[in-house]
């Protein structure tokens, strides 16, 4: 009797999990609170993409497993804006579980670990599609000048967007980039949701880049750390803006459903 009260449980348990995480027809654009890093899932059906994999801390992990249905063990796109580990470290725990198919960057990564799957760097204007889901590459190769940050500059910036929907990504870019993305005006008045970069630093997250695109909300994905992030600076700012800032240290998984 026992067992069989155990066994009803744990397919009641099953069935839950199963419903929660089923498929349909909505997509879902997940900040996945990954701690002190970027980590994000869209999803359409069966369908997922990766924006960065966060830390090696196995939280980008514990994300994939809450949203995404327990038989998929398929991401069809992962895309790494740069390879600092608060943005790539989760991808070999995320290797160990799911079948990658297609992995890009702006340039390979100097640990080589995802040779196999490795499907080439990424260029400006280059549009990476899901189904209906595009990722429209901005910029990667940064500013050069002295006392320019060049490593977190070279991030992959992209719009996300689904029909009317976009979201910008800004990886961990600097100031300058930003203005430089500013000055060339590709994205001017297109924004919806922003990515804020990197973590909130006060290095990045120009009033010329707000004023250009006009963003409706800001995520800012970040954890206990010790670089103030994010700057009280970059938070006002948004605020003053009229922009709502939500943040993944309060809020834990910051989810958008379009339908």
């Amino acid at each position: 009797m026992k067992i069989k009260i155990i066994l009803i449980i744990c397919l009641a348990a099953l069935g839950i999990g199963w419903w929660v995480s089923r498929p349909d027809g909505r997509v879902r654009v997940i900040f996945c609170d990954v701690g002190q890093g970027d980590g994000v899932l869209v999803q359409k059906g069966n369908s997922q993409m990766l924006i960065d994999t966060g830390p090696p801390n196995k939280k980008m992990g514990e994300c994939l497993g809450k949203y995404m249905p327990f038989w998929d063990k398929k991401i069809e796109v992962v895309i790494i804006s740069h390879w600092d580990k608060d943005h790539s470290g989760g991808l070999v725990d995320i290797e160990k579980y799911y079948k990658v198919e297609k992995l890009y960057s702006g340039k390979i990564s100097p640990d080589k670990n995802e040779q196999n799957i490795y499907s080439g760097d990424l260029a400006e204007s280059e549009i990476i599609k899901m189904g209906e889901i595009d990722f429209e590459v901005i910029s990667t190769r940064g500013v050069k000048g002295k006392g320019v940050d060049q490593e977190n500059g070279e991030s992959v910036v992209g719009v996300l967007s689904y029909g009317i929907n976009k979201f910008l990504m800004m990886g961990d870019v600097t100031a300058e980039v930003e203005n430089k993305i500013v000055w060339r005006k590709e994205i001017e008045g297109r924004i919806d949701v922003l990515k804020v970069s990197h973590h909130g630093s006060g290095t990045a997250t120009s009033e010329e880049l707000l004023e250009a695109v006009k963003p409706k909300e800001a995520v800012i994905s970040v954890g206990k750390n010790s670089f103030g992030h994010p700057s009280l600076e970059v938070t006002k700012m948004l605020e003053e803006k009229g922009v709502k800032v939500r943040r993944t240290d309060k809020e834990g998984n910051v989810v958008y459903e379009i339908y």
